[in-house]
């Protein structure tokens, strides 16, 4: 399952103090190595994972009942016309993809057949240290769609788990689960969530868009950019997309990808189905 075309929000929120405006620093591009490093040790998660067994050292979630989630990946619907491409992370990656920082962050193929494994690293598009943990692929010229299928329970404060567009090394929109917890209870900041975030030149431009989510349930996480701006919805079944909110950027990114990051010590991890750009080309 590989290079396919494809595309794919009940409330809306926005918020006056994004996630990471409260976030402190923490911890181009190689081809990633052939074989799988060495992971982190195994975590103990909110949520549970539906896991088969890997190699011994991956990190395997306790044995619990089954959270509500779709059985399968829902199929996205094409909207775009022209060109598109699609990993379905079927034991390999696709040559296409670079790490942004690291060519073993902490990864795996193997411990679900089908699905990416991205330990979630150290380091932040808002501070002098960008995370490790980014998979990229070149940004296609003119308006685009991203979409990916997203198994994450973050709990350690300010991990997010995602989609990224790259502007630069502090530039980015960051969209997917996360977690923000503050003193003072910021509208910005409600725990476990849904954020979108627009990091310019390591400074938080507009809200974060924060929404509660549910636990035990996957996401489906949209993209569009149209010009200047970008679109971020979700869904749980494919069909249903709610809105999240709307950034604007006026240049043109480098890259897309998948982000796992600004965790502030090791031991998460999120998994990702499958990823997709759906392309107009211009």
């Amino acid at each position: 399952m590989k290079l396919t075309l494809v595309t794919r929000g009940a409330w809306h929120s926005t918020s006056l103090i994004p996630l990471a405006f409260v976030l402190y620093a923490c911890s181009a591009s190689q081809a990633p190595s052939a074989g799988d490093p060495a992971l982190l040790p195994t975590i103990v998660e909110p949520t549970v994972r539906s896991v088969q067994a890997g190699p011994a050292n991956l990190p395997v979630a306790p044995t619990q009942a089954a959270p509500t989630q779709p059985a399968t990946a829902p199929t996205a619907i094409p909207q775009l016309a022209s060109s598109g491409f699609r990993d379905d992370f079927n034991g390999a990656l696709d040559p296409g993809w670079t790490w942004y920082q690291n060519d073993a962050p902490g990864w795996t193929l193997s411990n679900m057949p089908g699905w990416l494994r991205l330990n979630l690293s150290k380091g932040s598009f808002f501070s002098a240290t960008p995370p490790a943990n980014v998979l990229v692929r070149p940004a296609p010229p003119g308006d685009f769609d991203l979409q990916t299928w997203l198994r994450f329970s973050p709990f350690g404060n300010f991990e997010i788990a995602g989609l990224v567009v790259i502007f630069d090394d502090h530039s980015v929109l960051q969209l997917g689960r996360g977690f923000c917890r503050v003193p003072s209870g910021s509208d910005g900041c409600l725990g476990d969530g849904l954020y979108f975030d627009n990091i310019q030149n390591s400074t938080p431009v507009g809200g974060n868009f924060a929404t509660p989510s549910s636990l035990g349930v996957d996401y489906l996480f949209r993209l569009e950019r149209q010009s200047d701006s970008y679109a971020a919805t979700y869904s749980t079944d494919g069909s249903t997309w709610v809105p999240l909110g709307t950034h604007s950027v006026d240049r043109n990114p480098v890259s897309v990808g998948l982000i796992a990051a600004q965790a502030k010590t090791a031991g998460n991890f999120a998994d990702f189905d499958w990823f997709e750009i759906q392309s107009s080309g211009g």
